[in-house]
């Protein structure tokens, strides 16, 4: 019998999902390539170049198809982009403003995962943490893992291992330190699936005097 040929597995199309919307809470919108704003729903796919945007107390969480979790927070914007070919999925979050917290799956052999903003460029490979972008610098807090971070300005990298924070400054500067307990402790909130609420309580003792007592919690 001869043998058949051999050939290579098509790409996906461009326009095939990467990712889904699995929670939306209060006022999130999407833009698809192209179009305009429109409320998201839970359960919407999201192509590549996709947007989706968070207003205040809001909160929005992006599975892709490697169950890697973006959780975009609160007066956030981001794009998604991704590609399929041979079997190897590599995907790219550019970070417009705000802070998102992820949950990246390892990824194989040729993948990649990037966070992006036009200052820095985090090249992810099973990791943790939060990264935050601003009109000044961008943040990158590793709770898990660690991160290959670049500033695109000057070209200059730092490894920011699980523990670390990286600062990367629209002047080209890069540095890397031990994260912060403060930084710690919002990197891991911002890897919740849900927004927390204060509550703030006026005491008065005997003598008239009066404190705020305040209490974070979830719905």
């Amino acid at each position: 019998m001869p043998l058949q040929p051999l050939y290579a597995a098509p790409p996906d199309p461009a326009d095939a999902p990467i990712g889904l919307l699995s929670k939306v809470i209060l006022e999130v919108l999407r833009k698809e390539s192209g179009k305009t704003w429109e409320k998201a729903i839970r359960g919407q796919t999201l192509g590549s170049g996709d947007m989706v945007r968070t207003g205040p107390k809001s909160l929005a969480i992006i599975k892709f198809k490697d169950n890697s979790l973006v959780r975009l927070r609160e007066r956030s914007e981001l794009t998604v982009t991704g590609t399929t070919t041979g079997g190897a999925f590599y995907k790219a979050v550019e970070v417009q403003m705000g802070v998102v917290g992820f949950n990246v799956q390892k990824q194989r052999s040729g993948e990649e995962f990037r966070f992006t903003s036009p200052t820095s460029v985090a090249s992810i490979r099973g990791t943790a943490g939060m990264f935050s972008a601003t009109a000044l610098s961008d943040t990158l807090t590793v709770t898990e893992g660690s991160v290959f971070f670049t500033n695109r300005v000057s070209q200059k990298s730092v490894d920011v291992a699980s523990g670390f924070t990286g600062i990367s400054n629209r002047d080209g500067t890069i540095q890397t330190r031990r994260s912060t307990e403060s930084e710690r402790r919002a990197a891991l909130d911002a890897q919740q699936d849900d927004q927390r609420k204060k509550l703030e309580i006026e005491l008065r003792d005997p003598k008239g005097k009066t404190n705020r007592l305040k209490i974070e919690y979830r719905d």
